[in-house]
């Protein structure tokens, strides 16, 4: 009788066997070895350092000193000077802060500039708020310059959301001359910008945020869920002075869940007052950059975008095939990915390419099952 393994099985039996690999997200990869022990400890040290009642026994706004001091120290890690802590807000996520700018810098009916491949919930809160969008068209860069200030000079956008390093999705970083350069834009025509640098922590080096050429309109976002741990739910924004901290994230408002719960901010200024998020962060990039050997490796001969530390790849599908028959080909094969219809905004038809994670899956060997069926689905 002979026994047949994992590599003798055609992908519809691995399908059928384990189910197909999550891939569409895009998730850090988990590091317990390191991320269990160093959470587990900063969690214990604020349990011990204060008491559970007045912990969470009510909203501490904007974060605690502390913890603002502690979000002061995380964005410093990129903005390269420590904003003052009263400049800094602690927010529940990303997508609060996102909510939150949103609505206070472009009114109803107003103009809010993005790039025109971007993060798809922008779509949703945009329908939410009543706002019209301004797509720019992009290079390997980025927005492109030309293009911005056309859009500034005839449809006069209030803000700009832009996602500079290691974009999302098609995984390009501007270079420091194309920040300066939409930096200029923004100063002439007077457009805040609202930065998410939400994978900028990942790379070991990536040039300065293009809120360091524009501090005066803008709005610096810097989460944890790329870099640390999703469900951790803790955000900062480094706001323009503050002043403007106060007015946009008063207590008052409370339309959104914007307020960070006060354990989780406890324990994300545990980890960066004890170096824990330091340690998890480079398990994070060290384990990035493991499976991107896997994706090298299967993606050889393959055309696609992405770097070692990205935790997506961007692949165009091979000519005369469309992006979304490409997608049921890699799920019937055994891997479930997007399409680049997902994050286009743009007036013409999105571009015949699709995105997929390299941190979801649970563990490399999932990966490579998933890369297995992607590859698969790109030959047949």
């Amino acid at each position: 009788m002979t026994t047949l393994t994992a590599s003798d099985h055609n992908p519809d039996d691995l399908r059928r066997r384990e189910g197909p690999v999550f891939m569409s997200g895009n998730l850090p990869p988990d590091v317990p070895e390191v991320f269990d022990a160093r959470y587990g400890a900063a969690l214990d040290a604020v349990l011990t350092r204060r008491s559970p009642s007045r912990l969470i026994g009510a909203h501490q706004y904007r974060g605690s000193d502390r913890d603002r001091a502690a979000g002061a120290a995380f964005t410093a890690r990129r903005l390269g000077t420590t904003p003052a802590p009263e400049r800094v807000v602690v927010a529940n996520g990303t997508q609060s802060i996102l909510t939150q700018l949103l609505s206070g810098l472009v009114p109803r009916g107003g103009v809010l500039a993005v790039e025109e491949l971007t993060y798809p919930t922008i779509r949703t809160f945009v329908s939410m708020l009543g706002i019209d969008l301004a797509p720019l068209a992009m290079d390997g860069e980025g927005i492109d310059p030309d293009a911005f200030e056309h859009i500034c000079r005839t449809r006069r956008p209030a803000a700009l959301y832009t996602m500079p390093t290691l974009q999302n999705p098609t995984t390009g970083t501007m270079g420091d001359d194309r920040r300066r350069a939409i930096a200029d834009v923004c100063r002439r025509h007077g457009v805040s910008v609202i930065e998410d640098d939400i994978y900028s922590l990942l790379p070991a080096a990536a040039p300065p945020p293009l809120s360091v050429y524009l501090p005066e309109l803008s709005w610096y976002v810097l989460g944890t869920a790329k870099s640390i741990a999703p469900g951790l739910k803790v955000a900062y924004v480094v706001t323009p002075d503050a002043e403007s901290a106060k007015a946009r994230f008063w207590p008052g408002v409370r339309s959104t869940y914007w307020m960070v719960a006060p354990i989780n901010a406890a324990v994300a200024t545990g980890l960066v007052e004890d170096d824990g998020a330091t340690a998890i962060i480079d398990a994070v990039r060290a384990e990035t950059h493991a499976r991107h050997e896997l994706v090298t490796a299967a993606l050889d001969g393959i055309g696609h975008r992405t770097t070692p530390e990205s935790l997506h790849v961007w692949l165009p599908v091979p000519p005369g095939r469309t992006a979304a028959d490409f997608a049921a080909a890699a799920l019937a094969a055994g891997a479930s990915i997007g399409t680049s219809a997902t994050f286009y905004v743009g007036d013409d038809t999105a571009p015949e390419t699709v995105r997929f994670g390299v941190g979801a899956p649970p563990d490399r060997g999932a990966l490579q099952r998933g890369l297995t069926a992607i590859r698969h689905a790109y030959h047949h």
